[in-house]
């Protein structure tokens, strides 16, 4: 089980990945923007981030360069963009940040608790062998 912060404004979709991610056996913590999720993490540490783009107050871009920037011992857990955003273009910036995946809406759930599940597993690979 991991703890996974869900950074989206849309109420009906942030709970929709709030249950499809709590059904995979993780606990969530929310937010509805940048904003809002870099107060949470200043006294947490998630074990992965699912994050909107388009988002009032603080865009997931924004969001993300502020971990890159301000939070380094959160620079390693994975970070994937949730987006309606598909072009090349948008893809190209959000990964430019630093975001380890994109994941398109509307969400293919199966694939994104594939992702999840691989990226949590690698972060607990990363995490035993920096024990040593």
């Amino acid at each position: 089980m991991a703890d996974i912060l869900v950074v989206e404004d849309e109420p009906d979709l942030r709970d929709l990945i709030v249950e499809e991610v709590e059904s995979m056996g993780h606990s969530t913590a929310i937010a509805s923007d940048g904003a809002e999720a870099l107060r949470y993490l200043a006294t947490h540490q998630p074990q992965l981030i699912l994050s909107d783009i388009n988002m009032p107050n603080m865009n997931g871009c924004a969001f993300r360069q502020e971990i890159v920037e301000n939070f380094s011992h959160l620079q390693n857990v994975p970070f994937i963009f949730v987006s309606a955003y598909a072009e090349q273009n948008d893809i190209a910036d959000a990964m430019e940040v630093g975001a380890d995946h994109f994941v398109t809406k509307p969400i293919d759930f199966d694939a994104l608790g594939d992702l999840v599940q691989t990226l949590i597993d690698g972060q607990r690979q990363t995490d035993d062998w920096n024990q040593f």
